[in-house]
Formats: C-alpha cells, structure tokens, sequence
C-alpha cells in the first residue's frame, strides 16, 4: 500500500510540477503580447493621434492666454478639451512640485526673492503624457 501511495503521489507531484511550468509559460506569453499592443497603439498613436492632440494643446494655449471678452466662456472650454484628453488618455504635466528636467522645459529663467530656486514661476505652455510618454514638455520659467 505504501509503495503505491508513493507512485500517486509522484505522478501528482509531476503534475503539478508541469502545470506551474505551463502557468509560468502563459503569463511570459501573455506579458509578451501585452508589450507588443502597448507598442502598437504607442505607434497608432504617434502616428494618428499625436497631431490632432498636439493641435488641440496649442488651442488650449490660446485660450490660456486669451485675456478678452468672455473670458469665462474661453475657460469653459479649455476645460473641456483637458477633460477630453484625459478621457482618452492625456494627461496634463504637474508643474507644482518644482522643475523637473523629464517633463519640463526652461523657456526662461529669473531670479525671485523669497522663491527657492527651481520652483516654476510661470508656465507658458502646458505639457501632457500618455502612459508616461511625455510627448510635450511644459514650457515654464523658472526661479534661480
């Protein structure tokens, strides 16, 4: 009786030993086709949305700017072309924690009493991501 006990649970043992490999097997596939449709919508999106997105960036820093009659009415709808970008993945660059070389440029520096350096004074134009990508640094001055 021992001796079979043993072969069962040797064959149960191989048995689980190839069903944890073939598990192992699957998720390596699985992480493998999920990089490969990351990197194609990466590329659908450089190559189909990233134009469109960038224009509308540029009408957001038009109406950021906007310093005419209805004003309120221009914000109205900038915040609605952030909140459809973000609806579709876009998302805006933090410009409140200081400057920060991988999401902004310095188009200028100046110095500001009582300001610690590298804090963003002004920004001029905004930056935004998708999925980490930041395919538009924000524009912003910076304190020295």
């Amino acid at each position: 009786m021992s001796e079979e006990l043993s072969e069962k649970l040797d064959v149960l043992t191989d048995l689980f030993k190839r069903r944890l490999s073939d598990d192992r097997d699957k998720r390596m596939l699985l992480e493998e086709q999920a990089r490969r449709i990351q990197q194609a919508e990466g590329g659908l999106f450089r190559d189909l949305q990233l134009p469109l997105v960038l224009g509308v960036a540029a009408v957001i820093d038009r109406i950021d700017r906007h310093p005419g009659e209805d004003r309120e009415f221009a914000l109205d709808i900038r915040d609605e072309l952030i909140e459809l970008l973000a609806v579709n993945g876009i998302r805006e660059v933090a410009t409140d924690s200081g400057f920060d070389r991988a999401t902004h440029e310095a188009a200028a520096a100046r110095p500001e009493e009582g300001v610690e350096p590298g804090t963003v004074l002004e920004v001029w134009s905004r930056g935004y991501a998708r999925h980490g990508w930041v395919f538009r640094p924000a524009r912003v001055v910076v304190a020295l």
